[in-house]
């Protein structure tokens, strides 16, 4: 599977859903936190939202905020709740792909989790033969990199305020403008 989001990409949107969210089952989050640690399995993390396939290790986490389950881990025949089987499985077989569905409060429109999101590998023909999913998925990247580029910019204007760079604070206040005059 080609690599689409980068290790960074994932280590920050980790941080930033560890930072922001409680897990329901503490163990949750320090395997995160160790997933983080090591470049070679981070790399082999997939963010789906849900798996459908018994072939590939997957693992389902949700936080305080939302009613289900607190944690499964599925690897061909076997489930379990249990987060050091799933721990011990993974420091076994780290050159092994680990698909992993997070659930939290308004996951579905959240676009720091859109952006790191992966179609399932076992899914991915299904889903680019039907148009309706392939438009759904767009739209929803086009708005997250849009808030992205939102943020980004208006960081950047906050930051030439600091520096009193007037000719970047003028030039970047442009672009804001225009964005915003483009909706």
């Amino acid at each position: 599977m080609s690599q689409i989001i980068t290790i960074s990409e994932k280590k920050k949107f980790l941080q930033w859903f560890l930072s922001k969210y409680e897990l329901k089952k503490r163990e949750c989050a320090w395997l995160l936190t160790y997933l983080m640690s090591d470049d070679e399995l981070i790399d082999k993390v997939r963010f789906v939202d849900e798996t459908n396939s018994d072939d590939i290790r997957s693992m389902f986490m949700s936080t305080k905020c939302v009613r289900g389950n607190a944690f499964r881990f599925i690897k061909g025949k076997l489930t379990t709740s249990d987060v050091e089987r799933a721990f011990h499985d993974i420091r076994l077989h780290p050159e092994e792909e680990i698909l992993i569905t997070l659930s939290f409060h308004q996951s579905e429109s959240c676009y720091e989790y859109a952006a790191v999101r992966e179609v399932d590998p076992m899914e991915r023909y299904n889903v680019t033969s039907n148009s309706w999913y392939s438009l759904l998925a767009e739209m929803v990247l086009d708005e997250a990199i849009e808030r992205f580029q939102k943020e980004r910019l208006y960081q950047q204007i906050n930051q030439s305020l600091e520096d009193k760079d007037k000719e970047s604070f003028l030039r970047l206040s442009r672009r804001w403008t225009e964005l915003h005059t483009e909706e």
